[in-house]
Formats: structure tokens, C-alpha cells, sequence
């Protein structure tokens, strides 16, 4: 029988990665459960957490270094050392709980430049007014479905974990092609035919 051995999502990518003062790591590997409360039972959800369960577009910092992410209609996500098996035990009742920890990977994009990197991947304006620290979106990133939550100095991409390599390649791919531009716009002569 065949010895199967755990890999990690993004085996293969040499991460960190930066690219003009951008730059792609893989995200911190925690926890992470989905929190589907049943009807009527959102507010005994939060009262369990002891925070109110963040509205539509949106994230909150819960302790411990969590974060409560809103990922759809009556859908959060739990991310970090909260989201325990001791938790998903506590909330039964009141919500549909499931571990998705290995099925989900998260990079992080970070850097002055990360908003135009990004912008050449999903269809959202990525603008700091328009989408602050805390900002959530379910989007795709290419070809690839994700969730965005925007942080002081870039975003963070959640992927299921088996497009993890792809994402990280779309996203190496765009830091190189801005990187390239912002060469060109300084350093004109530096352009094809002008040697």
C-alpha cells in the first residue's frame, strides 16, 4: 500500500517572493471552521463567540489573533486560534459548524503596490477608500473563485487549497508584469528598439 505523506499547498513556490516592493508569502497556517448559523440562532452564535458576527463585505479581529470573516449569506468563517474543535462542539446547536482548515490555503500580498498588482486579477476596485483594513470580497482571482480580506498593508487571498499553486502563480505573474511597467516608466531608454 501506498505511504501517503501530507503536502503542503503551495509545495513548490519558494515563498517569500517580492517583485518591485511587492511582495507574496504564503499566509499563516491556522484553523479555520465555517459558521452557518440556523435560523433565528445568529445572535446566540455571537453571544458563544462573545463578538457581534461582522455584516456583509466586512471582517472582525476576535481574540487570540482570530478573525471572524464574513463569507456569504448567514456564512462566516473563523480563522485562527478560536477556531477550535472545543468551539465547533459548543455552537452544534446553533449552527451548521465544519472543520475547513485543509481545505483552505491563504497568501498574503503585501506592499505599497499590492492594490495595483491585484487590480489586474479580480474585478473590484481594491482602492484604500474603496476597500479599507477589514474589507471582505468573494471574488474570483483570475480563473480561480476567492475570498480578499484587505489589511493595512495589502490583502490577504483565501483559495481552496487545491488552486493554491495556481493562485500563487497569477499572482507572481502579476507582481512581475507591474514590476516591468514601473521599470519602463522609469527608464524609458530601457524600452525594445529605443537601443
Amino acid at each position: 500500500m501506498a505511504d501517503l505523506a501530507p503536502r503542503p499547498a503551495l509545495a513548490g513556490f519558494d515563498l517569500p517572493l517580492t517583485f518591485g516592493g511587492v511582495t507574496l508569502a504564503a499566509g499563516e497556517d491556522a484553523p479555520m471552521l465555517s459558521l452557518a448559523p440556523f435560523r433565528g440562532r445568529a445572535g446566540a452564535v455571537a453571544e458563544a463567540l462573545g463578538a457581534a458576527l461582522p455584516g456583509p463585505g466586512r471582517a472582525a479581529a476576535l481574540g487570540a489573533g482570530s478573525r471572524l470573516i464574513w463569507a456569504g449569506l448567514d456564512l462566516w468563517l473563523l480563522r485562527g486560534a478560536d477556531a477550535t474543535p472545543a468551539l465547533a462542539s459548543r455552537l452544534a446547536e446553533d449552527a451548521a459548524v465544519t472543520d475547513q482548515t485543509d481545505g483552505w490555503a491563504a497568501l498574503r500580498v503585501v506592499g505599497a503596490g499590492a492594490p495595483e498588482v491585484l487590480a489586474r486579477l479580480v474585478p473590484i476596485d481594491l482602492a484604500p477608500a474603496a476597500f479599507p483594513p477589514d474589507a471582505v470580497a468573494r471574488t474570483g482571482l483570475r480563473h480561480i473563485a476567492c475570498v480578499l480580506i484587505a489589511a493595512s498593508d495589502g490583502c490577504d487571498v483565501l483559495v481552496t487549497r487545491s488552486l493554491a499553486a495556481s493562485a500563487a502563480h497569477e499572482i507572481e505573474t502579476a507582481m512581475r508584469a507591474v514590476a516591468a511597467r514601473a521599470a519602463l516608466r522609469s527608464d524609458p531608454d530601457a524600452r525594445p528598439g529605443n537601443r
